[in-house]
């Protein structure tokens, strides 16, 4: 588990990304390699309940992600914007 805390342009550049794997939750969320994996297993549980989507089994949308967390991408911008 990574201990250091992200600052706000840090999280964009992770969040950039349209797919998150399970490092990237790890970082995001600031858990454990377990933890990460079952987040995206329940991400992927919820996301395609049911659906017939394709699927890519070792990376899940990093909009459930950011949503999963309940992350503010509008509020990161304007701090990340104070940082400078």
């Amino acid at each position: 588990m990574n201990n250091e805390k992200l600052n706000a342009k840090d999280l964009l550049a992770i969040a950039s990304s349209q797919w998150a794997s399970a490092k990237d939750i790890m970082v995001i969320g600031s858990v454990g390699r377990n933890k990460a994996y079952a987040i995206r297993n329940e991400i992927i549980a919820d996301y395609y309940d049911g659906d017939q989507r394709v699927r890519n089994r070792r990376l899940v949308p990093m909009t459930e992600v950011l949503k999963y967390f309940n992350i503010n991408i509008d509020y990161l911008r304007e701090v990340a914007s104070y940082e400078k």
